[in-house]
């Protein structure tokens, strides 16, 4: 399949682009809870004073979670479209937002650097420095706004499959990226330096990518409530132990826990998982509408976070040496997803090419 990134606007990362009615589109509406499961999690991970425990067991399969999705939507609802047309879609869907969201970071960081604390870490850095990230995209140097790296990662995760779809089947493809991702993480991260453009974490996101793009066409899932929650708790407890045993994982990072076996094995029981409880989720509108707009979430809980933790700092909530905890973190992550909605709104009717999206087309009635 050639043309898949027509699908990209119901993708783990650019969902949000997408105003049409599900049914109108052939949604699969499990995936899109999926996808709603993933980015919430994903807002949680971020916000300060979640519990290590919740970031070791989030982040063990979230991100290989939101590769999974995208493949098995690119597979299942791709067009046929040439190589270079594939190419300027992505970066429309991707790399725009990715270009926009960077220089939203980057001005509020201009305009609050030099206040309270963050005048400490941020005071004598140069203006210029971020630049660098949005340039490299080495999600590190992206701190400005760090959830975006994952824009540049998608980006160039599925134009590397898309190419090579064409000559080779998904599973293939996957088989392949396993074995060198397993060799890849093994060696490259003690080398301790980073590849712009996400090469450096390439074979472990194509892996996972191919892999649900090769699901797609392959995997039956329970379709009954019971069976997949049955399912669900029946994958929970060996995920649990592997999580926990494998510890801290951060992709962006290039960090993998302390075992290969434990990371994929993890990573695995987790999508499962997943796509197991999303199907206990997925008549809910809201969980739909979330799963629908992951690319807006995505781009706009991170600033959220920043506004909030700056007003937080002025009003003194945290003065004494006092830090956020768990409260805050749910607070502040219901706060950013409340705040999507009116944000999607802004967008649509100001900058939708911000987000991936077109302005909608309203039919003139006779």
């Amino acid at each position: 399949m050639s043309g898949a990134p027509a699908a990209l606007r119901w993708s783990g990362a650019s969902a949000g682009a997408d105003e049409a009615a599900p049914a109108a589109l052939g949604r699969d509406a499990r995936i899109d809870a999926a996808k709603a499961v993933a980015i919430v999690m994903v807002v949680l991970g971020h916000a300060k004073g979640v519990p290590q425990t919740y970031t070791v067991l989030a982040y063990s399969f979230h991100v290989p979670l939101f590769f999974f999705l995208s493949g098995w939507v690119l597979e299942a609802h791709g067009s046929a479209r040439s190589y270079g047309q594939s190419l300027l879609r992505l970066a429309r869907v991707l790399l725009v937002p990715y270009l926009c969201f960077f220089l939203l970071g980057y001005g509020y960081w201009l305009l609050t650097r030099n206040i309270g604390e963050k005048a400490l870490r941020w005071g004598s850095q140069p203006w210029w420095e971020p630049l660098g990230g949005l340039f490299t995209g080495i999600g590190p140097k992206l701190y400005v706004h760090p959830a975006i790296w994952f824009l540049v990662a998608l980006f160039v995760t599925t134009a590397v499959y898309i190419g090579w779809r064409r000559y080779w089947r998904a599973g293939a493809i996957s088989l392949a990226m396993l074995v060198l991702a397993w060799m890849w993480i093994g060696s490259f991260p003690d080398y301790g330096i980073r590849l712009p453009f996400a090469l450096d974490i390439l074979p472990v996101s194509l892996f996972f990518f191919a892999a649900g793009a090769a699901a797609a066409g392959a995997l039956r899932l329970p379709q009954s409530r019971w069976g997949n929650l049955l399912l669900a708790l029946a994958l929970a407890a060996p995920w649990l132990w592997l999580a926990l045993g494998n510890g801290r994982v951060d992709i962006n990072q290039l960090e993998f826990g302390e075992s290969h076996a434990k990371f994929f094995a993890a990573s695995g029981l987790g999508i499962a998982g997943v796509l197991c409880g999303a199907r206990l989720l997925q008549r809910w509108n809201v969980v739909q509408w979330i799963g629908r707009n992951t690319l807006l979430v995505l781009c706009t809980h991170i600033l959220v976070f920043f506004v909030l933790s700056g007003v937080a700092s002025l009003a003194g909530w945290f003065a004494g040496g006092a830090r956020p905890g768990l409260g805050w973190a749910l607070l502040v992550s219901a706060l950013a997803l409340c705040l999507s909605l009116p944000l999607h709104w802004i967008f649509m009717k100001l900058a939708p090419w911000a987000i991936g999206a077109r302005r909608p087309q309203h039919r003139e009635r006779k």
